[in-house]
């Protein structure tokens, strides 16, 4: 019967095994409901205030958020990026195939130790960055008065797919292809950061008038 089912699996086209993973699959449900919605709606907007505290999730914590966290941080060296996983352990290494593509990548993870995402790191961060769209909705099962923090990272690609996946179990190549859109979205999103503090800086120096206000250098 395995041999059967492999059989059709390999012939069958890939919108075919989409609607399988769909039909069985209520994280696949949810990461394809979140890209229709961003590929409808488009960028999202950030959230009100400023941006001290950014917070990087993903499922383990020891492949795609330990990359992204140092990514972000060397990009928006005035804010504080952790990482966590909404299912990690506590203290473990990142894994070997991640660091081996960081590393490819000129970013090191020797350092990184996973930790569990709880409400009081949630409360701590002003950006909650996750990877699928079943991350958030995770979040707003389990800790709905921080959902409206939460975006996805892929949110900030400029181009689709937006769901970032876990590349855990799979060879080099798979790794390459989510890590480079990971830098893609760090890029992206760092760009947007620096781009509203700009854009509240240059609101806050001008009076309601529109003149440049006490104090300001303009």
């Amino acid at each position: 019967m395995s041999v059967v089912t492999d059989r059709i699996r390999s012939w069958a086209p890939e919108s075919l095994r989409v609607l399988v993973r769909l039909v069985r699959s209520a994280e696949a449900r949810q990461d394809a409901r979140h890209e229709l919605r961003r590929r409808t709606r488009g960028e999202p907007a950030l959230p009100d205030g400023p941006l001290r505290h950014l917070l990087v999730l993903c499922h383990g914590n020891i492949c795609r958020s330990p990359f992204a966290e140092v990514l972000l941080a060397a990009r928006l060296p005035a804010r504080e990026v952790r990482s966590a996983g909404l299912h990690a352990g506590d203290g473990n290494p990142a894994d070997p195939s991640a660091v081996a593509c960081a590393q490819r990548m000129g970013v090191s993870l020797a350092a990184h130790r996973s930790a569990p995402v709880g409400a009081e790191l949630l409360g701590w961060a002003d950006l909650v960055l996750v990877m699928q769209g079943s991350h958030a909705a995770e979040i707003e099962r389990r800790w709905p008065q921080y959902s409206g923090r939460v975006r996805l990272l892929g949110d900030f690609l400029s181009a689709p797919p937006h769901v970032l996946p876990d590349p855990y179990g799979h060879d080099a190549p798979v790794f390459d292809r989510v890590f480079a859109r990971l830098r893609s979205a760090a890029d992206g999103l760092a760009a947007r950061i620096e781009a509203q503090r700009a854009g509240n800086g240059a609101t806050l120096a001008r009076s309601p008038s529109g003149q440049p206000a006490a104090g300001s250098r303009e």
